[in-house]
């Protein structure tokens, strides 16, 4: 209960006595609360609950926390992930299988019947931020390793990003389109410019002939999810010339669709700064702005301060010039 009542009041942007004050109990019974210490009485949790916006019933709620998938699929029993409060959802992001690197993340917690198993020891504070650029790794190396601003990356198209921030599954989203952008904006959020990069396809030298084969709409090409936007580009492209998109396999995400380019010899719609890194030759098709989008609930959230603190810095636009395919001039 004490944890439910601080993520409530912190989610209200109040202070301890703010809240004490609303509820009619004392600051130092509430901090007993919040820390475990002390359980109200039953006229003092029922204001309590109505200060919160809550109910009694929400507030002693007990047993694990429903699992919450933030791309919304599903979480079989067993399957590690971290875990980030954002709102009052606990949301899940599932980790790699044991077959899928040379370095096992550590989980915050196990899913088992739906529910978070948390581990010991286990952080589920932090700023959960999806999208597609490979930069968020570096972001999120460069922020805080625990605690409420420790910034926590997700892999998702520009569509699944923005999916997850409007159904409140994640405090922010990372998103590219055209300029001027072809999707409008969810209502209530806070915008911040990134960098520009260019979308397009991508071969390994010698290959280029496949180029003009994908751009005619002739396959196979290693390919992203229809809400992709460097899909989007691609698909744009073709229209322009009355083709429609060729049969080939989907990529997981820009690197991904990269990697099989290089291992295959097939074209792959990914973007320069991808492309470049994996010395692959690469043919531009849209200018593409990339953006933050902070939900503007979460604005005073320490890792929205992080956040926007580190797409300020020195430091991150060094390491960034330092990859291909960036521009910061509009950072």
């Amino acid at each position: 209960m004490g944890r439910r009542v601080r993520r409530l009041r912190r989610g209200l942007g109040l202070s301890q006595a703010e809240l004490a004050e609303r509820a009619g109990i004392s600051r130092q019974a509430l901090g007993a609360l919040e820390a475990g210490q002390h359980l109200p009485r039953v006229d003092a949790a029922l204001t309590l609950a109505a200060a919160l916006g809550t109910t009694v019933e929400d507030l002693l709620a007990i047993g694990p926390p429903r699992a919450l998938h933030v791309l919304g699929g599903e979480l079989p029993d067993g399957q590690p992930v971290r875990v980030v409060q954002v709102g009052d959802h606990h949301v899940c992001v599932p980790l790699p299988g044991v077959d899928d690197g040379e370095v096992w993340p550590v989980p915050d917690a196990v899913v088992h019947e739906g529910r978070v198993q948390t581990l010991p020891g286990a952080d589920t504070d932090g700023f959960l931020v999806a999208g597609c650029d490979p930069a968020l790794g570096l972001l999120a190396g460069l922020g805080p390793a625990r605690g409420r601003g420790r910034l926590v990356p997700v892999l998702a198209s520009s569509a699944a990003a923005r999916l997850a921030l409007v159904t409140g599954r994640a405090h922010a989203a990372v998103v590219h389109d055209a300029e001027p952008p072809e999707p409008q904006q969810p209502d209530r959020v806070h915008r911040l410019t990134l960098a520009t990069w260019r979308t397009g396809l991508a071969v390994p030298a010698g290959a280029e002939s496949g180029l003009d084969d994908a751009l005619a709409g002739l396959g196979p090409v290693v390919q992203r999810d229809a809400g992709a936007a460097a899909q989007r580009a691609y698909e744009r492209a073709l229209q322009a010339e009355d083709r429609r998109p060729p049969p080939g396999p989907l990529a997981t995400g820009h690197l991904d669709a990269a990697r099989q380019a290089s291992a295959s010899g097939v074209p792959a719609v990914t973007i320069e700064p991808v492309a470049l890194a994996l010395g692959l030759v690469f043919r531009p098709l849209e200018t593409h702005r990339v953006e933050v989008w902070v939900d503007a609930g979460a604005t005073d959230h320490p890792g929205a301060l992080a956040l926007g603190e580190l797409l300020g810095s020195a430091r991150l636009r060094r390491r960034l010039a330092v990859l291909p395919g960036y521009d910061l001039e509009a950072a």
